[in-house]
């Protein structure tokens, strides 16, 4: 039997669903099935030949299968019950936008991305009050992510960090020692960061030293703000929202090269500010095999 002691989640920002626990009324009678991951590969016979010659290999997303039995003291009550779960599995929230992506979220508190996709209402025991579904969740990835972790690094460090007035504008910062922010990452797998750099800033240089570094022909001005998403599911570089993707030199690390491997790491900005108060931040969940 499952275990009924935790719930699983589906989230669309701030609406959630719970469901698996007998607590929330969608009990599993199974364990949640976690499906291989999609492959792609560039396998070809040997040209008269036997065997095969290997290429490159890719690994698309996975579809999780649940079993869930609605239970209820009749069959109006029943279906009463079944409402939210086929409005949660019709996923409104993000069906109609290219890219977006809701939350699927296990019993351990880890994360995979991705949408509902098959939902099957068996009504043999309707009368009874029992409803059997089945429903399936398609994975962007097929990884499964911790909690949301941050770290943060300013233009300008505090007074004594290494600056001596009087000070000359715009304050241009070419020195990575004293402008930078260690941090940790954790987890079994490379994960995919998000950066934010806020202004004001003219071309700012963002750099996991090492790593990383990817540098923006721009100015942002003090109330904008550029998020640089390397998530394959949600890739972009928007400024206040729009999209800036020119913006990026070609010298710069691609969004689609931008996984971090655990490990211990420096955070850097650079770049040319009026009032130095400018700052950066890189978010950062930690990714792993299983659920």
């Amino acid at each position: 039997m499952a275990d009924t002691t935790a719930d699983w989640r589906l989230t669309y920002g701030a609406d959630e669903l719970r469901f698996g626990s007998i607590e929330s009324g969608y009990v599993f009678p199974t364990a949640p099935e976690i499906g291989a991951a999609d492959l792609t590969n560039d396998d070809a016979r040997r040209p008269r030949g036997d065997g095969v010659v290997f290429g490159q290999d890719t690994r698309g997303g996975t579809t999780v299968s649940f079993e869930i039995d609605v239970d209820a003291a009749d069959e109006e009550a029943v279906l009463a019950k079944l409402g939210p779960l086929a409005a949660a599995w019709r996923g409104d929230a993000v069906r109609s936008t290219p890219g977006a992506t809701a939350e699927l979220v296990s019993d351990t508190g880890r994360t995979t991305f991705g949408r509902p996709r098959r939902f099957v209402v068996g009504h043999g025991l309707r009368k009874a009050g029992l409803l059997q579904v089945t429903a399936d969740f398609a994975t962007a990835d097929d990884l499964w992510y911790g909690r949301e972790d941050m770290a943060s690094v300013q233009l300008v460090p505090p007074a004594g960090g290494g600056l001596i007035a009087p000070l000359a504008s715009p304050l241009a910062t070419t020195v990575t020692s004293d402008r930078s922010q260690g941090f940790t990452l954790r987890g079994a797998r490379p994960t995919w960061p998000v950066f934010e750099i806020h202004g004001p800033i003219t071309n700012p240089t963002i750099e996991v030293l090492g790593v990383l570094r990817m540098e923006f022909r721009l100015t942002l001005a003090y109330d904008e703000t550029l998020v640089v998403d390397t998530r394959p599911w949600a890739r972009s570089t928007l400024r206040n929202g729009a999209s800036v993707a020119g913006a990026l030199t070609r010298t710069s690390t691609r969004l689609s090269q931008a996984a971090i491997a655990p490990g211990n790491y420096e955070l850097s900005l650079r770049g040319a500010s009026d009032t130095g108060t400018a700052w950066a931040a890189v978010r950062w969940r930690e990714a792993f095999l299983t659920p």
